[in-house]
C-alpha cells in the first residue's frame, strides 16, 4: 500500500478521529470516576471497585461506538469522500461548484442575534474547519504511531503470558500432605466451587494466582518455612478470594485494555485504582472470613512484601498477588476501626500498636535502603558465610546406605556452582583407600570436588575423636589421610591446606592440642574454626533411613523440619555474634555431603542468602580478627568456637535449638537397636 493510498484511507482518518476524540472523552470519565470515588469515599470496597470498572470499560465502549459513528456518517456523506478525492487530484467535483453556487444567506435565514454573536460564529467554524483539513494531513501519522505503540505493549503483554507459562510448568510440585489438607479445608469454608490447584514452586518470591480457565496458587516453597501457618492461611485465603471472584479474568481484559489505551495517562491511572480497590475488596472478604484475625493478616503482608523487596522479583502486571497494591493503606485498613463492630478500648489500643510496630518494618521496607535492612529474622547486609563438607565421601551411616554416592556428589556439586559456594570438602581417607591403593569409584568422588574447583583439606583416616585416641596415633591417623590425599591433589599440581578435626574435637588436653596444632604449622595445614556447628547429621540419617524405604512423605517431611532447624540454628549463632562481637563476624560452617543437603540446596542456600550472607572462601572467612580471639577449651565434647569462646570468658551458653520430634525419634530408635 503506498503512502498516498494509505493517508487517504477512510479507516486510518476514522481511527485518528476516534484517538482524538478518545483524549477528552476518558479525561472526562477520569474526572467523574474520581468525584465518585469521593462520593463513595465510606462506601466499601467492592463498591468502589465495581464503579472503576465500570468507569474502564465505559471508556473502551464509548471509543468502540464514536469509531462506529464517524465510520457511519464518513459513509453517508459522499460529499465529503468526494471532496477529499477531489482536492488530492487538483479537480474540482460537481458537487464542490454546486456547493460553491449556493446564494448566501438572506435575512429570512437563521442568523446569529447580532453582528457580535456573528463573528464569533464565524471564528468558530473557521477555527474547526481550518482544525480539520489540517488534522486529516496528520492522522496516518498518528495512526502509525499508536500502531506501534500497541505492538510493543502488545508484545510486553505476551512476555508476561509466557513467564505466566514458566511459573505454571516449571519447578513446581505439590506441597506436603498437611498443608493440601488445610487448603481443601480452606476451599470449602469459602465456598470455592471450582476446581483450584496448590502447588509450591521455586521460581516465584510471594503467592500470585496464575490463570483463569484452570487456577492455579503458587507459593514460594520457602513461604511455608518463612510465614507461620496461621498467616499463610490467610494469604491463600486472599487468593483463593481473587478466583472465587474471577479477578484474574477482569485483570487481564484490564491488560488489554491499557495496551489499546497506553497512551492516555488517565486510563493508567483509572486501571490503578482498579486493581487498588481490587486489593482492599479481598481484603475486606478476608478479614469476613477469619474475623479476628486482622493482625495476623496485617502481619503476613508486611512479612510478604518484606520477602519480595529483598527478591526484587516483580511479576506480570495481569497476575494477582498477595501483596499487590499500596500495602501501607491495605494494613491501614485492615487495622482500623470497623464502624459496624463496637470495639473495646483494649482491642482498639492493640491494634494501633500492631499498626505502628507493621509501620516501622515498612518504612524500613519501602527506605532507599530497602534492599539492605536488619528485621525480626537477623536480615543484613555484608554477612560472609564459608562452608566446609565433611567428610568426602560421606559416612555410611545407615546399614544399607544409598548406592548412589557419585549421583549425590554430582547433584552437590551443581547446586555449589549453581550458588556460586566456594565450599571446601574434607577428605576421609578411609572411604577411599586402604591405606595403599585407592578405591576408584569412591576417590573419584574426591576428583569430582577437586576438578569442579573446590578446595580439598583433610580430617582423619578414620574419623575418631581426639580426646579418646592418644596423641602419635591421632597424629599418624592424620598422616594417613594426608598422604592419600596428597596423591589425588598432585595429579593437578595442588596444595594441601586445610585440616578439619573429626567431631570438632580438640582433645583432651591442652598440651595435646598445642602440641597437634603446631604440627599442623610444620605441615603447611591450618585447622578450621566452626562457628556453626549443627546436627545436620542426624537429619541426614534419617533422610537416608527414608530413602532406603522410599518413603516419600517422610523424606518431605524432614526436609521441611531440617531447613525449619537450620534457620533457627542461624539465628542460635549470629545472637552469638552480636552478643561477644557486636557485629556479625565472617561465620564458617560445618555440613556433610549428605542426600539430604543436595535435595534440600535450594531451600538451604536461599535461606542463607535471605539472610544477608555471601558465600566465600574459607581462606576469606578466617582473615576476620574474631578467629585470632584466645579459646582454651578442652574436653570431651565437640562443640563450636563460638561456644569456645563463651566458655574461655566464662560466659554462659545459650540454649541450643533442638532437634525435631520425628528425628529424634528416629535417632533414638537406631541406638536402642545396636
Amino acid at each position: 500500500m503506498n503512502w498516498e493510498i494509505l493517508t487517504n484511507s477512510k479507516l486510518i482518518e476514522n481511527l485518528g478521529w476516534t484517538l482524538l476524540h478518545s483524549l477528552w472523552q476518558i479525561a472526562l470519565i477520569a474526572v467523574v470516576l474520581f468525584l465518585l470515588l469521593r462520593i463513595l469515599k465510606n462506601f466499601s470496597a467492592n463498591a468502589r471497585y465495581l464503579v472503576s470498572v465500570f468507569a474502564l470499560a465505559f471508556a473502551l465502549v464509548l471509543s468502540a461506538a464514536t469509531f462506529v459513528n464517524i465510520e457511519r456518517n464518513s459513509s453517508s456523506n459522499p460529499f465529503r469522500n468526494e471532496f477529499s478525492t477531489a482536492k488530492n487530484d487538483g479537480q474540482i467535483d460537481e458537487n464542490v461548484r454546486r456547493a460553491e453556487d449556493f446564494p448566501p444567506f438572506t435575512k429570512t435565514e437563521i442568523q446569529p442575534a447580532n453582528s457580535k454573536d456573528a463573528s464569533v460564529f464565524a471564528s468558530i467554524k473557521s477555527f474547526q474547519n481550518y482544525f480539520n483539513e489540517n488534522f486529516s494531513a496528520v492522522l496516518p501519522f498518528v495512526v502509525g504511531l499508536w500502531f506501534f505503540g500497541v505492538a510493543f505493549f502488545t508484545f510486553r503483554l505476551m512476555g508476561g503470558v509466557w513467564q505466566l507459562h514458566l511459573y505454571k510448568t516449571r519447578k513446581i510440585s505439590a506441597p506436603y500432605s498437611e498443608w493440601q489438607e488445610r487448603f481443601f479445608v480452606l476451599c470449602e469454608k469459602l465456598k470455592i466451587t471450582r476446581t483450584v490447584k496448590l502447588l509450591q514452586s521455586n521460581l516465584v518470591e510471594t503467592p500470585i494466582v496464575v490463570g483463569f480457565l484452570k487456577p492455579i496458587i503458587l507459593i514460594p516453597a520457602s513461604i511455608f518455612l518463612q510465614i507461620n501457618p496461621r498467616e499463610l492461611e490467610t494469604i491463600l485465603a486472599h487468593e483463593l478470594i481473587h478466583i472465587r471472584r474471577y479477578d484474574c479474568l477482569i485483570n487481564f481484559a484490564q491488560s488489554v485494555v491499557e495496551v489499546l489505551f497506553f497512551y492516555h495517562p488517565c486510563a493508567w491511572w483509572i486501571s490503578s485504582v482498579i486493581r487498588q480497590e481490587r486489593e482492599f475488596a479481598a481484603d475486606e472478604a478476608v478479614i469476613k472470613s477469619f474475623g479476628a484475625s486482622r493482625l495476623i493478616y496485617a502481619n503476613a503482608l508486611a512479612n510478604l512484601e518484606e520477602i519480595r523487596q529483598m527478591t526484587n522479583q516483580t511479576a506480570p502486571s495481569f497476575l494477582v498477588a498477595a501483596n499487590g497494591g499500596n500495602l501501607m493503606q491495605r494494613i491501614q485498613k485492615i487495622l482500623q476501626k470497623n464502624t459496624e463492630i463496637k470495639r473495646s478500648a483494649s482491642i482498639a489500643w492493640s491494634a494501633m500498636l500492631a499498626l505502628t510496630l507493621i509501620s516501622a518494618v515498612l518504612l524500613t521496607v519501602f527506605s532507599p535502603y530497602s534492599g539492605e535492612f536488619v528485621n525480626a529474622q537477623t536480615k543484613t547486609k555484608n554477612r560472609k558465610l564459608a562452608i566446609g563438607f565433611v567428610s568426602i565421601p560421606p559416612l555410611d551411616r545407615t546399614e544399607n546406605p544409598p548406592k548412589d554416592a557419585d549421583a549425590t556428589a554430582r547433584l552437590m556439586i551443581a547446586k555449589l556452582t549453581q550458588y556460586k559456594i566456594p565450599a571446601i570438602g574434607f577428605v576421609q581417607g578411609a572411604m577411599i583407600s586402604d591405606g595403599e591403593k585407592l578405591y576408584p569409584v569412591r576417590a573419584n568422588i574426591v576428583r569430582l570436588w577437586r576438578d569442579a574447583g573446590f578446595d580439598i583439606g583433610i580430617g582423619g583416616y578414620k574419623h575418631i575423636w581426639f580426646y579418646d585416641t592418644p596423641f602419635e596415633e591421632y597424629v599418624a591417623n592424620t598422616e594417613k589421610n594426608e598422604a592419600i590425599t596428597k596423591k589425588i591433589l598432585a595429579e593437578k599440581n595442588l596444595p594441601l591446606r586445610y585440616f578439619s578435626y573429626p567431631y570438632l574435637n580438640t582433645g583432651k588436653s591442652t598440651e595435646d592440642k598445642t602440641k597437634f596444632e603446631a604440627w599442623l604449622k610444620e605441615r603447611g595445614l591450618t585447622s578450621v574454626k566452626y562457628t556453626i556447628d549443627n546436627n545436620e547429621w542426624m537429619y541426614s540419617y534419617a533422610y537416608d533411613m527414608a530413602r532406603n524405604d522410599n518413603d516419600v512423605s517422610t523424606m518431605n517431611e524432614i526436609r521441611v523440619e531440617f531447613i525449619n532447624y537450620m534457620s533457627k540454628m542461624f539465628d542460635h549463632y549470629e545472637a552469638y555474634s552480636n552478643k561477644m562481637f557486636g557485629r556479625d563476624i565472617a561465620q564458617t560452617m560445618v555440613l556433610t555431603p549428605s542426600r539430604l543437603v543436595a535435595d534440600s540446596a535450594d531451600d538451604l542456600f536461599e535461606m542463607i542468602t535471605k539472610r544477608g550472607y555471601k558465600f566465600v572462601s574459607m581462606d576469606e572467612a578466617q582473615v576476620d580478627e574474631a578467629y585470632r580471639v584466645e579459646e582454651s577449651f578442652v574436653g570431651k565434647s565437640g562443640i563450636s568456637w563460638f561456644e569456645r569462646w563463651a566458655k574461655t570468658q566464662g560466659r554462659k551458653l545459650r540454649d541450643e535449638p533442638k532437634v525435631s520430634e520425628n528425628v529424634q525419634k528416629i535417632w533414638d530408635e537406631t541406638k536402642s537397636k545396636k
